[in-house]
């Protein structure tokens, strides 16, 4: 694996609750060196172990730190770990001495000790204070993941922690609609670590908030402002406005080390004479998802790689087509982006930069998955049981020797107009479509009457077309413009017909 790959793909996931309350001062470096030991935390962990960092990482840390280019490698290495086991944290508490709020000190890493890994690579051994496990293991809800490239070429420490601070802010929040962060000078300085210093304001602004301020907008998908709140002649609080960039792509970091031998690269995606085995062994769900991805204009092998491979967890098995549904309907509501092709590239954007993996968000489009399945027909609920284990093509075989082939998927984001209203349409019971409950054979006898009166015949297609013409055309219009981005599929006017008689059967048992 290269040490491009593994910088850009390295994710380090963070409580909110220390973002936004511990108060520290760190330099780039050394901001930068416990992201990564951060980033190698696994979620299942439930205690810390020790952790190897390559010395040619920490080597790349240190040529990114402009503030300490003098003395040899070997000199500036001992001194960022000297530097970082000596660094402490301290934060607000609950107790209370005399009127006096007692503060928490922890240190960030219990120590830092070269070792050869295995490979016989040159490594430094780290591990984390043990007081630093509620903040960075086991971690439920409230927490923010930052990427390794998120932080890499920022050149102050300022910049990062504000820029962390932004972050956990907003993505907690924007499901609430609020987007301006405020908090009042003296606590802001005191999380930065810088509580005695700057007391000219005007410095203050320069030196950290206006240099903050253009790092972020420039190399992060955040787009901060700032709001100075005046009481007489002071400034006394501050308003971060934070906003997202909807189309951010993070520039590739720079390597200087020699391109590796071919053998070793990891593979983004399959080879393309593989992508058709590849859709052949999702299972109904996952191809039903895999389809709207592709019907909404993204990529098959983006669709494959990046957005499927999201969608996790026993909740979700079986239904990740609802949840790619919702996680269109999300962006389309929140985006500012026109167009076909603009929307593609932006919501592209929101999957690398793993917005929709952002807690808050992802929770929020699982609940919406979880409510749906609620509304689902026994019939549905257990034929979606029977496929989640095969493959679609096993599945729909499996119908087929049943005599009662399922429903063709109706598109429900066939073309991007339509994203919210189907989307939303969802959420209520009876409309979307029951994609996994079979269809009645329209040459199937009638039931036996029963005594109720009044009762509709069995629908049949043919007698609706005859007896409904005018609804029949309508439903027959609005299901073309909805399909209207398939026309060069080869199954389009079965896809159409089947579309137009499922709805036509929706609209006759309504009334």
């Amino acid at each position: 694996m290269t040490m491009q790959v593994e910088k850009t793909k390295k994710v380090a996931a963070i409580a909110n609750q220390f973002i936004q309350n511990a108060r520290y001062k760190l330099s780039p470096r050394e901001q930068k060196l416990i992201l990564y030991m951060a980033t190698l935390l696994r979620p299942e962990d439930s205690d810390f172990e020790t952790y190897l960092v390559p010395v040619s990482e920490i080597e790349y840390i240190l040529k990114s730190d402009e503030t300490k280019k003098h003395g040899s490698f070997y000199e500036r290495l001992d001194d960022l770990l000297d530097s970082i086991t000596d660094k402490k944290i301290t934060f607000p508490t609950d107790f209370t001495v005399d009127g006096h709020r007692l503060r928490g000190h922890i240190n960030w890493v219990a120590g830092a000790v070269p070792k050869y890994d295995e490979h016989g690579i040159l490594c430094v051994e780290f591990g984390f204070s043990p007081q630093m496990k509620p903040f960075l293991l086991g971690l439920k809800e409230r927490f923010t993941r930052f990427e390794f490239l998120e932080v890499a070429k920022m050149k102050s420490g300022f910049s990062i922690r504000i820029y962390q601070m932004c972050k956990a802010y907003y993505f907690e929040n924007i499901r609430h609609g609020r987007n301006v962060f405020a908090v009042s000078i003296k606590e802001f300085k005191s999380r930065l670590g810088i509580q005695d210093k700057y007391p000219d304001f005007r410095n203050f602004r320069r030196k950290v908030l206006d240099v903050a301020r253009e790092e972020i907008n420039e190399k992060t998908h955040l787009r901060i402002d700032f709001d100075f709140i005046k009481k007489g002649r002071n400034i006394t609080d501050l308003r971060i406005v934070i906003n997202e960039k909807a189309d951010f792509t993070p520039e590739p970091i720079e390597e200087e080390t020699p391109a590796p031998e071919p053998a070793r690269k990891k593979a983004t995606s399959k080879p393309a004479n593989d992508l058709q085995s590849r859709i052949e062994s999702l299972t109904e769900a996952q191809r039903r998802a895999f389809n709207t991805l592709t019907e909404y204009g993204v990529s098959m092998v983006f669709a494959l790689d990046e957005v499927l491979p999201i969608i996790k967890g026993s909740e979700l098995l079986g239904y990740e087509d609802f949840f790619v549904l919702f996680m269109l309907a999300f962006f389309e509501k929140k985006t500012n982006v026109k167009g076909p092709k603009e929307k593609v590239k932006a919501f592209g954007g929101w999957v690398t930069n793993r917005r929709f993996e952002e807690p808050n968000l992802y929770t929020q489009l699982l609940e919406q998955v979880v409510s749906r399945k609620k509304s689902l027909k026994d019939d549905e609920r257990a034929n979606r049981e029977r496929a989640k284990g095969i493959t679609a093509a096993e599945f729909r075989a499996l119908l087929e020797e049943e005599k009662s082939i399922g429903k063709t998927a109706q598109p429900a984001f066939s073309v991007q107009r339509k994203t919210a209203t189907q989307a939303s349409r969802m959420n209520r019971a009876g409309e979307g479509g029951d994609l996994f409950t079979p269809t009645p054979k329209m040459d199937t006898p009638a039931p036996p009457p029963v005594a109720v009166p009044k009762e509709k015949a069995v629908f049949s297609f043919d007698s609706f077309k005859k007896e409904f013409p005018d609804v029949y055309k309508r439903i027959r219009k609005e299901r073309q413009d909805a399909f209207e981005g398939f026309k060069t599929a080869s199954n389009y006017k079965q896809l159409l017909e089947n579309s137009v008689q499922a709805y036509c059967e929706q609209w006759y048992k309504a009334q």
